[in-house]
């Protein structure tokens, strides 16, 4: 086979398991599109609506949801985007601080920590919500904000993120501003963490995206009608609702709430996609 043949065969798998990722992760994106634009009806028809007709589709799916007491999606956006919001920003401030102490301060017991860090990544949640649980109610913080961002305001996996990424910043550019009568928190703040701003933002979509999709601990930790549902559990549990005084599944509903909800993270990735790429190559090489 010629260098050419054998570049256009290439090229071709290629395609071909391109083509095959696309159906495979696109296809339930597409399934929920056509959910939320049509109506219980043509849901349920048979045979099967694949593309609906434009007399068929309708945007009353997402209308209905943030008007249905059931759902309370305007509350519960809110909710979801603050508790994302603030384990983010915990996360960001102390996984950083973190990261930079243990790469180039002088910490006594430093070993010992990265490795205590390095055993809780072995741990599962599963393992750590009953002591969890048992930590937030007797602090009296169930049914609360805190309650449901504290057990996550700080990763053992960003802070070894962080801490291998400021490793990478060369020792010399440090010292030059201790002899320039900089302290840590100058030498932090203005050198290190500006130098390390894509795993900065790798931290930032992780944790977002964590809070964004917490389902098990904020239903723990909550009752079924606290202020403080999230979308996630709201969804799970909203599966069933009243229709003409029979109780049935209303799809289209669920779909545009599914919708609604993958709308932020795919955002966020799409648009930090390039910093993300960064802070996860970013000091990779350095031990």
């Amino acid at each position: 086979m010629s260098r050419r043949a054998h570049r256009l065969a290439a090229g071709g798998g290629y395609g071909l398991l391109l083509g095959l990722g696309i159906l495979v992760f696109g296809f339930p994106l597409y399934w929920m599109m056509r959910g939320a634009l049509i109506d219980q009806a043509t849901w349920t028809q048979v045979p099967l609506v694949w593309v609906p007709g434009a007399d068929q589709v309708s945007l009353t799916a997402f209308t209905d949801i943030f008007a249905s007491t059931q759902f309370r999606m305007g509350q519960v956006l809110l909710n979801t985007f603050t508790i994302a919001f603030m384990t983010m920003l915990c996360n960001v401030v102390f996984d950083c601080m973190a990261g930079f102490a243990l790469a180039k301060m002088r910490v006594p017991g430093k070993t010992l920590v990265l490795a205590g860090l390095l055993l809780t990544l072995m741990v599962p949640f599963e393992g750590l919500m009953v002591p969890l649980y048992l930590v937030v109610t007797k602090m009296g913080l169930a049914n609360t904000l805190p309650g449901i961002v504290l057990p996550g305001a700080a990763s053992a996996f960003c802070i070894i993120l962080m801490r291998q990424f400021f490793l990478s910043v060369p020792d010399e550019l440090l010292e030059a501003a201790i002899v320039d009568g900089a302290d840590w928190g100058q030498i932090f703040f203005r050198i290190a963490l500006p130098l390390a701003a894509p795993a900065v933002a790798t931290v930032a979509v992780i944790t977002f995206l964590a809070g964004w999709e917490s389902y098990i601990w904020p239903l723990l930790i909550t009752d079924p009608h606290s202020k403080f549902d999230v979308l996630q559990k709201v969804l799970a549990q909203a599966t069933m609702v009243s229709q003409s005084g029979s109780t049935d599944t209303e799809w289209p509903w669920l779909m545009a709430a599914a919708l609604i909800s993958t709308a932020p993270p795919l955002i966020l990735f799409v648009t930090c996609q390039r910093f993300f790429i960064a802070g996860l190559t970013g000091g990779a090489l350095k031990g």
